[in-house]
């Protein structure tokens, strides 16, 4: 991600919605933490580029392939930084507040837990879940939480994964979930590649930001092909950012189309903007995963 990029995007969307200036805040705050705590990221060697694509062509996401290291301390510093963001930005209820400031989270992320973590991140969710034993610090807190703070560790490993499969076709890929680490896609960018060659959808990944290509008229959580079920929900003054939904599995997608944006788009910050329009496709029914998320690429 180009720090620019996303400065300018922030700024822009600042401008164009002054009421999303505390959550620009927190957001800000947070991707300026995952850019300095990346820098103690282990080092990553993925595998040749021959076993990368067979790999890939088995469904086997890059990850499982070659597992990077996260180291356990610095981790469990991440989430403590997490956590102050969102005890000191993130608006939360006051209990949550103070179950955050009372809880201890470094204790209860063990080494074996973490050491397994990408093989199940529900799982290793769930472990630290029921160490803490809060009420206050619901599962999908923390889930955001840990997740938020593993970003940094993955991402020039993501990077790297990708890099070896050089030229490798994503449309074989043809799945909603992340190739390198298999977590559902959070959203997608349609690229402004001109009039005649129009706009590829690609996807992102919330938890080590890789981007894949998947096919723009299709569903990404059950891969549905009938235009039947498929349909744009948007708000007509803000063409640049739309909710793909499916009326087969219920699921749905937030979508930044780059050509209506006027700036380069970069998901997490879309991601942001859309928030509002998934509040939208909520109320009609749709869930962000849908009831038929495929286990395996569909």
């Amino acid at each position: 991600m180009s720090n620019l990029a996303r400065t300018k995007a922030i700024k822009h969307h600042r401008d164009e919605r002054p009421d999303l200036d505390q959550q620009m805040t927190f957001f800000e705050a947070l991707w300026d933490a995952q850019d300095e705590i990346a820098v103690q990221a282990a080092a990553y060697t993925p595998a040749d580029g021959d076993a990368t694509t067979r790999a890939l062509d088995a469904n086997q996401t890059l990850f499982s392939l070659v597992t990077p290291t996260v180291p356990a301390g610095a981790y469990r510093d991440a989430v403590k930084k997490v956590a102050d963001l969102m005890v000191e930005h993130a608006g939360l209820p006051d209990d949550q507040i103070a179950g955050l400031k009372d809880a201890d989270l470094a204790a209860a992320i063990t080494d074996e837990a973490l050491a397994e973590a990408l093989d199940g991140f529900d799982v290793f969710i769930q472990a630290v879940v029921t160490k803490l034993d809060d009420e206050r610090l619901t599962s999908p807190l923390l889930a955001y939480i840990l997740q938020e703070a593993m970003v940094p560790f993955l991402r020039e490993p993501a990077t790297a994964a990708m890099a070896a499969a050089g030229k490798y076709d994503w449309m074989n890929w043809s799945s909603g979930l992340c190739p390198i680490c298999g977590t559902p896609a959070s959203s997608a960018i349609v690229l402004d590649e001109g009039e005649l060659q129009g706009g590829r959808r690609w996807l992102s990944c919330p938890t080590c930001r890789a981007k894949w290509e998947y096919a723009r008229l299709r569903c990404v959580r059950c891969g549905s092909r009938d235009m039947k079920d498929l349909e744009y929900l948007y708000d007509e003054s803000d063409p640049g950012h739309k909710i793909h939904t499916c009326k087969k599995c219920h699921g749905y997608l937030p979508v930044a189309f780059e050509k209506d944006l006027k700036i380069i788009g970069i998901p997490e910050v879309e991601e942001v903007v859309m928030v509002r329009l998934e509040t939208v496709a909520a109320e009609r029914g749709f869930t962000p995963l849908g009831d038929e998320t495929a286990e395996r690429p569909n």
